[in-house]
């Protein structure tokens, strides 16, 4: 597997006088190429800090870090050509139009004149304000403003994209019309590291997520591996959707010997089991008595995940 960024024993140190504070505390990062990789953590956790080292705005105290193979404190120009950034509370220029926002960013990223504009005319069709290109940002929404941030970082046509808390303050249809422009930009072979404290961005949008606290990384890995031991630890569960003969089937669930509980309520019997028993399940619910609508594994809430490895469980 090859990574869009590597870190190693990141440390980043704050000082106030005689106090220090560890803003990244020893942080190995490894995000896949062509992930949507979910960077999670409470405010104040150190994600905006490990943003800012990686696009090259801020040094570290210590460590190693490498964004798209290129050294992020030795190469951090190159980094910048390659990477689109959205950081929080982007700002835009109230006055001037979409069009005439994006146009004078491209100039500043070096593009010609024309260039800038007829790439500001794509990626406003990109994230879908096309329509309001002449329209001035003052009339927008929170999170017009939000695509529109998206839109300047997509000027470069980047290979990686940073996104940090990009979701904050939208209503919830400007989110969902959001997180459709990353899994779009995703799909054209694009990486995005998106930093939130909101728990529930990660299981509708993301394929990889790290969770951080107090600057340590308490886990990383596919939303499936980080599940995968909340599950063994926790149980397997399992939602079964009948039809008719419920009760029997409840009876000959509640008799394996996997099984942690089990209830029927309104047509719907609930397993949580001490292993992975959908197999058994399946063959159980494919006997004639049995009319079986579904049978579906429900996974652990990404709130059970975070408070899984905060607590230390997963050690």
């Amino acid at each position: 597997m090859s990574f869009a960024i590597e870190t190693k024993d990141l440390v980043k140190v704050y000082k106030d006088g005689r106090t220090e504070v560890r803003a990244l505390d020893g942080v190995d990062m490894k995000v896949p190429k062509g992930s949507v990789y979910g960077f999670f953590g409470p405010n104040g956790s150190g994600k905006t800090t490990m943003i800012s080292i990686l696009i090259g705005l801020l040094l570290p105290t210590s460590g190693h870090a490498e964004v798209l193979g290129h050294d992020a404190i030795k190469e951090s120009v190159e980094i910048r050509r390659k990477v689109g950034l959205l950081p929080e509370g982007f700002g835009l220029y109230e006055h001037m139009t979409a069009l005439e926002n994006l146009t004078f960013l491209g100039m500043l990223d070096d593009l010609p004149t024309d260039r800038a504009r007829s790439k500001a005319l794509e990626v406003l069709e990109a994230v879908g304000l096309q329509d309001r290109a002449n329209a001035r940002v003052s009339a927008f929404s929170r999170g017009m403003k939000q695509r529109l941030g998206m839109a300047q970082a997509l000027l470069k046509d980047p290979e990686l994209l940073l996104l940090d808390e990009p979701t904050v303050g939208i209503d919830p249809d400007g989110a969902a019309e959001f997180r459709d422009i990353i899994r779009r930009i995703n799909s054209e072979g694009k990486t995005v590291l998106m930093s939130t404290h909101l728990l529930h961005e990660i299981g509708m949008l993301c394929t990889h997520a790290a969770v951080i606290r107090k600057g340590k990384l308490l886990a990383q890995g596919s939303v499936d591996d980080l599940s995968q031991p909340v599950r063994a630890t926790r149980g397997y569960g399992y939602e079964i959707q009948v039809k008719s003969g419920g009760e029997a089937l409840l009876q000959e669930v509640k008799h394996l010997p996997e099984t942690k509980e089990a209830e029927l309520r309104n047509g719907k019997l609930m397993v949580v089991a001490n292993g992975d028993i959908g197999s058994v399940l399946f063959s159980l619910a494919a006997k004639g008595q049995y009319q079986i609508e579904s049978l579906t594994p429900v996974n652990p809430s990404w709130d059970d995940v975070y408070q899984f490895y905060e607590r230390g469980d997963g050690q």
